[in-house]
């Protein structure tokens, strides 16, 4: 069956807008995601079949049912995270985090064994950071940006707005690439045809590999390569910024 997967910019607003900061209502976000997927289904008057095959899992089913009360348990946090496209939410490494890993940072749950929208907002926070930085790293990144651990002094910003905003802003930069090369095709999607041409290309010149099987292995090899070569300088792009704002915080 069909996910109703969600960017990260949809996600946030849909946090926001149980948070109540958003003139729009959660079930309404959701209808907005779903249409933008199905428009083909609407306009071929079929949209309750395109509904009834798609696996909705029961915390969205229950924000179209009722008003949902904006706090979450650990297992519907990794529900909701789930939906999110790019990501690979665990449930083990969750309760990692909210017993040890990040127990300061993220606090106790609420009543009832909750956790609060800025929990949730940190969560998926940590998630997205650590394809990127260790998680020492990201506990400094958290005491800088949001004070977790001092009291006396005022966040830069709330997790869910500091969710928001970068979600917002990587699909802000998405679509000045598309601007820049006069194309619709997501970023990710971009690369990744570059990188299948090159590899083909390198491919096509190894003329002694006759059989079709292995010039297919060789180029997904080569192509996963590249990105995982991508990635890494990506992800020392993002250790090098955290380590200079360790070093320039509060540098006099």
């Amino acid at each position: 069956m069909e996910t109703l997967t969600f960017t990260r910019k949809e996600m946030a607003s849909l946090l926001l807008s149980l948070n109540g900061t958003s003139p729009k209502s959660p079930l309404g976000m959701i209808q907005d995601i779903w249409r933008l997927r199905h428009q083909h289904d609407l306009n071929q008057g079929t949209p309750m079949t395109a509904f009834i095959s798609m696996d909705l899992p029961p915390v969205l089913e229950r924000m179209i049912k009722s008003a949902v009360t904006p706090a979450f348990s650990l297992h519907e946090i990794v529900s909701l995270g789930a939906q999110i496209e790019y990501t690979h939410f665990s449930a083990t490494s969750i309760q990692n985090w909210v017993k040890r890993d990040f127990k300061d940072y993220i606090g106790l749950a609420e009543e009832g064994k909750k956790y609060s929208l800025q929990q949730v907002a940190l969560i998926f926070i940590i998630e997205d950071l650590r394809s990127a930085l260790d998680y020492e790293s990201i506990r400094k990144f958290f005491d800088i940006v949001f004070h977790v651990c001092d009291k006396k002094r005022d966040a830069l910003i709330q997790p869910l707005d500091f969710y928001a905003t970068y979600s917002d802003l990587f699909e802000d930069l998405d679509a000045r690439f598309n601007i820049l090369f006069n194309e619709r095709n997501d970023t990710i999607n971009k690369w990744d045809h570059l990188i299948n041409e090159v590899a083909k290309e390198y491919v096509a010149l190894r003329t002694e590999l006759t059989n079709d099987n292995q010039k297919a292995t060789l180029q997904n090899a080569i192509h996963i390569a590249m990105i995982s070569v991508h990635t890494s300088s990506f992800h020392s792009l993002a250790r090098r910024y955290v380590n200079g704002m360790v070093f320039l915080h509060d540098l006099h």
